[in-house]
């Protein structure tokens, strides 16, 4: 199972929007899936997304069909929770994570 840790993924608010829309004609159109996955940094760079973030970091497009226990971690945690045990919070989490 591949986890990413978007904790520190660099990016810019005004991206949040277009990735969206990324995401969503991707999973529409099978021919943008396609090149999303066989590339998803150049697809990331023509939205905007910062070079440091493009050309840093590995990207990899999971299919949950092919992939059906593949796990994305939420892009933003909350250190103060995690530091802290807020079982609330990280019961949350857990319930995120589960593969069932």
């Amino acid at each position: 199972m591949e986890v990413i840790d978007m904790a520190r993924f660099p990016y810019y608010k005004s991206n949040m929007k277009d990735l969206g829309k990324l995401i969503a004609k991707a999973a529409l159109d099978e021919d943008l899936r396609k090149t999303f996955a066989k590339d998803p940094s150049a697809l990331l760079e023509e939205i905007g997304l910062p070079q440091q973030s493009t050309k840093l970091l590995t990207f990899k497009v999971v299919d949950q069909k092919s992939v059906p226990n593949a796990v994305a971690l939420p892009y933003r945690l909350n250190q103060k929770k995690l530091s802290n045990g807020d079982e609330t919070y990280l019961s949350e989490l857990s319930r995120a994570f589960s593969l069932n």
